[in-house]
């Protein structure tokens, strides 16, 4: 079995610290809005049948070797061909849906490897246990909570993985397996391992991590041939004492354990190569960690440790030293000592200066310091000519020093967090460099030296005082990603556009009140924040970026914008975030956004949604929380796709909220369609009350009052002339309000209208008619 398929522990050091330099994306939630009862049943459509597989195209025979791949096949049930292979040693049923295997496996006499991970799977057939030339059965990522007796049939076995399962208890059994090298048991529920596990004379590989140990039997140190012993994130607080028997271990992890000493049988290890001790509750390390002359990774993260000992910098091989997040206050001297030290963390401690010997470690490749006091280096960090990687992020920095220039070899810096308001003059020296970090700092003006960077393909300087960018930007010939967020930007200049391979740009919470028309130039720009922003009107021309996906736009600390503009129509977008405007409605042209996936409008005043939004097929998120509506549209579930619809903090009334927050579409749209045609219905019988109760003069007047226009005044007394005719009049000007005014033409609004002219007994009829309608649906 190859190293990384086996489930090791976490990453003993850790890497630099990202310190969010990429944009957040908009946040596009998973499921559907929570109920706390079921509306109605709905009726899923049936999944169809997949069309059977020609398993001779996933068949390959090298001679020495028969392999089926029936690996990412949608596979609910293995087909039964399968077991018409007599020769065949190699079996593949990874990542898809079953949840079983059938008997018949046990006809595949010859297998010699049986790959299952990543299934449904809850118990292991009996017939596995029958098939005897076994030698890799990996059954991770599944739901087996067993692991029966039988398993001592299989005596070829030489790997067995079953990580990520729900496993309580190994059988006693298992010692039986003698042959066995691998035995991956990583992410159970293993409180105890069975004594037998000693008999595995051949044990290389024992993976328990992430279970519920609370001890290690001793037998297990009865195994010594053992080279890994992995035991991360269980509840351990000591080994025994036969650990020391392990004359062969290289790797010994115990990470986010409950260690509060460092075993001092682990120091008469000499063998092992890498200790992992992060995540425990250390407060020293023993003054024995010299004797372990062979470590190259020690990983003592996330402890409570104040003092690195001495003897530790006499491991003259060690390459990875993880000390972050302890209580550390000083770098020993002889530091030096550690001549093939390439990473070092020290990152979260409680260090004020960096002594000048850590600077003649000169294959030095990543150096973190973040979270500390320190405000200047030594000079002699120009040594560091191997340094790729510089972590100075929350410290005291006023004034980066000079002899950060002479990185030729840098390729990240991270130094936000601190109070940073200039570069060194030979910064733009530095030609390697990919990744630069100088948020939260307090630059004012955009370090020009820095535009020589070419190379540069990630930029962060949110959270300082720029005023403005310079035109030299355009030389970030390879950037991608820029954020300037949380400046005090008022405009950008056209040739800002010139950066032509940016695909994230953040450009939220600063005083812009316009972008430049040649944005629409900027090809790849995938991903746009113009968020907390004083555009007086939405900018346009954001719809015109070609290939423009994501787009953020909430005012929440702006200038909220009232409507959007109907060029969204020619907008590729697939994820549109417009919270906290003051839009009323949305365009009609919106039907035009046929890769739109997520729309997020909470915190608007949009009381009415348009037709045209049941046209978008693709969307499957739909956020109008806190708005105004009180009724959706009559074709919403249209919007068969959607997953994840929120319409909390509405006054809706058709559908009501306890239909609404189920997110199923079949029982909203029967709700609508038939509340629908009970208001269209009960319109109609207040029109023909209105017509009984208006003569001559109240009508002309009420037409005025509904802001009629003239010439369709004129018509109507001209087409229903004569006393006889007032009542058809009367209707038939009720019939025009009600298209004129299209979906606010509601039972409500003509209530409201009448009560405004003054028409209090007619108003009155109107409202019992509501209310006896309301009591007869009920």
């Amino acid at each position: 079995m190859k190293e990384k398929d086996m489930e090791g522990s976490a990453d003993p050091v850790g890497p630099p610290e990202d310190q969010d330099v990429l944009q957040e994306n908009p946040d596009v939630p998973n499921g559907v809005g929570e109920s706390s009862q079921e509306v109605t049943e709905v009726e899923e459509e049936p999944e169809r049948e997949p069309e059977p597989l020609n398993l001779e195209d996933y068949l390959y025979d090298d001679g020495q070797s028969v392999t089926l791949d029936l690996n990412e096949q949608m596979l609910m049930v293995v087909p039964e061909g399968v077991f018409e292979f007599k020769k065949l040693t190699h079996l593949m049923l990874g990542d898809n849906g079953l949840t079983s295997l059938p008997d018949d496996i046990e006809k595949l006499v010859n297998l010699e490897i049986l790959e299952v991970p990543n299934n449904k799977l809850g118990v292991i057939s009996s017939s596995i246990y029958l098939l005897y030339h076994l030698r890799v059965l990996d059954f991770s990522n599944n739901e087996i909570t067993e692991i029966r007796p039988d398993v001592a049939s299989l005596l070829d076995m030489r790997e067995l993985v079953f990580h990520g399962n729900r496993l309580t208890h190994i059988p006693a059994q298992i010692g039986y397996l003698e042959q066995l090298e691998y035995l991956i048991l990583s992410e159970n529920r293993i409180s105890e391992l069975p004594n037998t596990i000693g008999h595995c004379k051949s044990l290389k590989v024992l993976a328990l991590e992430r279970n519920v140990l609370d001890f290690v039997t001793p037998e297990v140190c009865k195994i010594e041939d053992l080279r890994r012993l992995a035991l991360s994130g269980n509840h351990i607080t000591n080994l025994p004492r036969e650990t020391e028997n392990f004359t062969c271990l290289e790797q010994l992890l115990l990470d986010d354990n409950e260690f509060e000493f460092v075993p001092i049988q682990v120091y008469w290890m000499e063998t092992l190569t890498e200790l992992a001790l992060s995540g425990n509750k250390l407060t020293a390390i023993q003054p024995e960690i010299g004797n372990l002359k062979n470590l190259t990774v020690l990983g003592l993260n996330n402890n409570q440790i104040e003092v690195i000992p001495d003897e530790l910098c006499d491991l003259n091989l060690i390459e990875v030293l993880g000390l972050e997040n302890n209580r550390i206050k000083r770098i020993p001297d002889n530091i030096s000592n550690l001549y093939n030290l390439k990473e070092i963390y020290v990152g979260n401690n409680c260090i004020n200066e960096i002594p000048e010997n850590l600077c003649w470690c000169s294959n030095l490749e990543v150096l973190s310091l973040l979270k500390n006091q320190i405000s200047d280096l030594p000079v002699e960090l120009e040594n560091l000519r191997r340094l790729h990687s510089l972590v100075l992020s929350d410290n005291a920095f006023e004034v980066l020093p000079p002899a950060i220039s002479s990185l030729h070899g840098l390729e990240i810096f991270l130094s936000d967090g601190n109070k940073v308001s200039q570069l060194p003059e030979d910064f733009g020296n530095m030609s390697k460099m990919k990744q630069i970090n100088l948020s939260r700092n307090a630059f004012t003006e955009f370090p020009r030296s820095m535009c020589s960077l070419k190379g540069v393909e990630v930029l962060d300087m949110r959270h300082n005082q720029l005023q403005a960018i310079p035109n030299e930007v355009t030389r970030f010939e390879r950037m991608r990603v820029l954020n300037l967020s949380n400046n005090r930007i008022r405009s950008l200049d056209p040739e800002f556009c010139g950066i032509k391979n940016l695909e994230v740009l953040d450009l939220s919470d600063n005083l812009l009140d316009d972008i430049p028309e040649e944005f629409e130039g900027m090809n790849e720009l995938a991903d746009l924040d113009i968020s907390n922003n004083q555009f007086l009107q939405f900018p346009k021309i954001v719809f015109a970026i070609p290939n423009l996906e994501r787009l953020k736009y909430d005012q929440k600390n702006g200038h909220p914008t009232p409507s959007l503009p109907d060029e969204v129509e020619f907008s590729g977008l697939s994820y549109l975030i417009v919270s906290n405007n003051s839009l009323r409605t949305l365009p009609n042209t919106i039907s035009g956004m046929k890769n739109i996936q997520s729309f997020v409008a909470d915190y608007n005043d949009i009381c009415v949604l348009p037709e045209a939004l049941c046209e978008l097929k693709n969307l499957k998120v739909l956020h109008l929380n806190n708005n105004s509506l009180m009724s959706l549209p009559e074709n919403f579930d249209n919007l068969s796709g959607l997953k994840d619809l929120r319409l909390y903090n509405n006054p809706l009334k058709t559908p009501p909220m306890d239909i609404c927050v189920s997110g199923v579409m079949q029982p909203i749209g029967r709700f609508i369609r038939r509340a629908m045609e009970r208001e269209e219905m009960l319109l109609l019988k207040m029109f023909d009350v209105i017509k009984l109760s208006l003569d001559k003069n109240e009508i002309r007047y009420m037409m005025k009052k509904f802001r009629f226009p003239d010439t369709k005044i004129t018509e109507l007394e001209q087409t229903f002339h004569g006393k006889d005719r007032i009542q058809d009049r009367v209707y038939n000007a009720m019939l025009f309000w009600k298209d004129f005014k299209g979906p606010l033409a509601t039972i409500d609004e003509l209530i409201r209208v009448f009560h405004i002219v003054g028409y209090e007994e007619l108003c009155s009829k109107l409202k019992a008619m509501k209310i006896f309608a309301q009591r007869l649906r009920f």
